[in-house]
C-alpha cells in the first residue's frame, strides 16, 4: 500500500469481529478486503510516527495493539524500530525524507533474517543479493531495513519493499501469526540506500536495549488471551469457578506487575541513562522480553485448561490468539539472552540488589 493511498484513509477501530487477518486473507491479497483493519494499521503507525512520542507512550500502543491482534503489534513493533535505525543512522537528508514519508502513512518494517542458502550481501554500490525469510507485512510495508553481510561488516540497508514479485506469501506455513502477512522477500538486483556504517545495526542501547519493545507487545498479547478467556467463561457462566480463577489470577498478577518494569526499561533505554550505560539497558530490556516469554508460556497452558477443546478448533478466536502468541514469543536467540542477563546479575560482582534502582 502506498504512503499516497494511506492519507486517504482515516483511522477505524477494530474490534474483536473486524481483527487484521482480514487485511491479509489465505490467497495473499494484502489489502482491500478489509477497509477497517488496514486503516487501523495505518493510523496507528502514524500515531507513533513523530518525534514527540515518548517510550512510555510507545509501549503502551505496542501493548494495546497487540492486546487486539498480535499481528498488529508485531507490524507496530517493526515501523518503530525502523524509525529509531533512520532517526539514528541515516544521513540527515535521508532521515528527513524518510520519516516524512512515515509521517505521511508510509509503513516500515526491520527484515533480519535471511534464507540459509541465500544470505543477503550488497555490491559497493548497493545493489543486493539473496533473500529476507519471515519478513512481516509483504503487501502492506512499504519501506524496509535488511541486514547485508555478517559480523563487523553487517550493514544496514533501506529497500523499497512494495514490488509484489518479490513476495512469497507462501512461504509462511505457520500455525500462527497468518495476519501478520509475513513471508519470503527478493532482494536480487534491488538497489539499496545505506543506513549508517558497518557495524550499527548492533550498537547498544538501540539492539539488545531495544527488546522492551517485544516485551510491551508480548504483555499485550498476554492480556489480550486472558480477555479472551474471560469472554469464553462468561459465556459458559463459569467465570467464578474456583478452579479457573486459581489457574488465570496468578497470570494476571504477573501481567500487572510485569509492565511497571517494561515501562522502566522502555525509559533507561530511550533516555541518557541508556546512551550512559548501554549494557545497563540492554539487560533491563532483554531481562522484560524473557519475563513476558516465560509469563506467555504459562499463560497459554493456563487458558488451555480452562477453556479445553474448544480452543484447538481452527476458527476458534481464543485458540488463534494463542497460537499467535505462541509463534510471536519463538524469536532468536532467547538462551544467549538469558546467559546474557545472568552473568550480569550474578558475574559482573555488582550486587543484585542495584538492578532494582533506576540510577543504575
Amino acid at each position: 500500500m502506498t504512503v499516497a493511498n494511506r492519507q486517504s484513509i482515516s483511522p477505524a477501530p477494530t474490534g474483536p469481529e473486524e481483527p487484521l487477518a482480514q487485511a491479509c486473507p489465505a490467497d495473499s491479497t494484502p489489502i482491500g478486503h478489509s477497509p477497517d483493519a488496514a486503516a487501523t494499521l495505518c493510523g496507528l503507525a502514524e500515531t507513533i510516527s513523530g518525534d514527540g512520542v515518548g517510550s512510555e507512550a510507545l509501549a503502551r500502543a505496542l501493548r494495546d495493539a497487540a492486546e487486539r491482534d498480535l499481528s498488529l503489534g508485531r507490524l507496530l513493533e517493526g515501523h518503530a524500530n525502523a524509525l529509531q535505525l533512520i532517526r539514528h543512522y541515516a544521513d540527515p537528508q535521508v532521515a528527513s525524507q524518510r520519516l516524512a514519508d512515515a509521517a505521511g502513512g508510509g509503513l516500515f518494517g526491520v527484515w533480519g533474517a535471511d534464507v540459509p542458502a541465500r544470505p543477503v550481501s550488497a555490491t559497493p554500490e548497493g545493489r543486493l543479493s539473496g533473500a529476507k525469510r519471515f519478513a512481516s507485512g509483504l503487501g502492506l510495508v512499504d519501506k524496509a531495513i535488511v541486514t547485508a553481510g555478517r559480523g563487523p561488516e553487517l550493514q544496514l540497508f533501506l529497500i523499497d519493499a512494495s514490488d509484489p514479485a518479490r513476495h512469497d506469501h507462501d512461504s509462511w506455513d505457520m500455525a500462527g501469526m497468518q495476519a501478520s502477512c509475513s513471508g519470503t522477500f527478493d532482494c536480487d538486483g534491488l538497489a539499496a540506500e545505506p543506513i549508517g556504517g558497518p557495524g550499527v545495526y548492533t550498537v547498544e542501547p538501540f539492539f539488545v536495549g531495544g527488546t522492551w519493545r517485544i516485551a510491551a507487545v508480548t504483555l499485550g498479547g498476554i492480556v489480550g488471551l486472558i480477555q479472551h478467556a474471560g469472554r469464553v467463561l462468561r459465556e459458559r457462566g463459569q467465570q467464578d469457578a474456583e478452579a479457573h480463577l486459581m489457574r488465570l489470577a496468578p497470570i494476571s498478577v504477573r501481567a500487572v506487575a510485569a509492565w511497571p518494569a517494561i515501562l522502566r526499561a522502555a525509559r533507561f533505554a530511550s533516555g541518557p541513562d541508556g546512551h550512559a550505560a548501554p549494557e545497563e539497558a540492554a539487560v533491563l530490556s532483554v531481562s522484560c522480553r524473557l519475563l513476558t516469554e516465560e509469563l506467555g508460556q504459562d499463560a497459554i497452558a493456563a487458558v488451555e485448561r480452562s477453556v479445553g477443546l474448544s480452543m484447538f478448533t481452527t476458527d476458534d478466536p481464543t485458540g488463534q490468539h494463542a497460537r499467535d502468541l505462541a509463534c510471536y514469543m519463538r524469536q532468536a536467540t532467547r538462551d544467549a539472552f538469558l546467559l546474557r542477563a545472568g552473568q550480569a546479575y550474578l558475574g559482573s560482582g555488582k550486587p543484585l540488589r542495584e538492578w532494582l534502582d533506576d540510577d543504575l
